[in-house]
């Protein structure tokens, strides 16, 4: 219900804490660490660069580790990934921590990044569930073509 007051945003860390403690996982300083990193981004990071930014932060972290808290993360469907490009996959919060789910756009011309709204592709999620069975994660993947400043004659 909206009632006209504007509300603080849940911080997405403490709400994912709160969900690693409720699946009965431990909370670590990597884990944490990682989940800041993602929060904090303005781009989407690689493992290689939430490595360099948790080492920043958590000196003395390896780099092991930072994978083995994005593969539990992952599993705890707190932490996504995407393939932007043919490279290194990215990672960033799953959506329900950060306000819903988002399909991502990149321009193959400029390499530019950008958002659609998650149900985007909800009819075609539905009709290869309906038809085959088929379970769609459209968040896996960025969908490729030309953004507006490239598609222009």
């Amino acid at each position: 219900m909206d009632d006209g007051v504007q509300h603080p945003t849940p911080d997405p860390v403490a709400e994912a804490v709160r969900q690693i403690r409720a699946h009965g996982e431990r909370v670590t300083v990597a884990r944490t660490a990682v989940l800041r990193v993602l929060a904090d981004a303005d781009e989407h990071l690689s493992a290689d660069a939430i490595f360099a930014a948790v080492s920043r932060a958590a000196p003395g972290v390896h780099r092991t580790t930072i994978y083995r808290a994005l593969d539990a993360l992952e599993r705890l469907d707190l932490v996504a990934f995407t393939r932007l490009r043919h490279d290194a996959a990215t990672y960033h919060l799953a959506g329900h921590l950060v306000g819903g789910a988002r399909v991502y756009v990149r321009c193959r011309v400029c390499g530019t990044v950008g958002h659609a709204p998650g149900d985007l592709l909800d009819d075609v999620a539905f009709r290869l569930a309906a038809e085959q069975g088929f379970a769609l994660d459209p968040t896996a993947v960025a969908l490729t073509g030309r953004c507006a400043r490239c598609a222009r004659p």
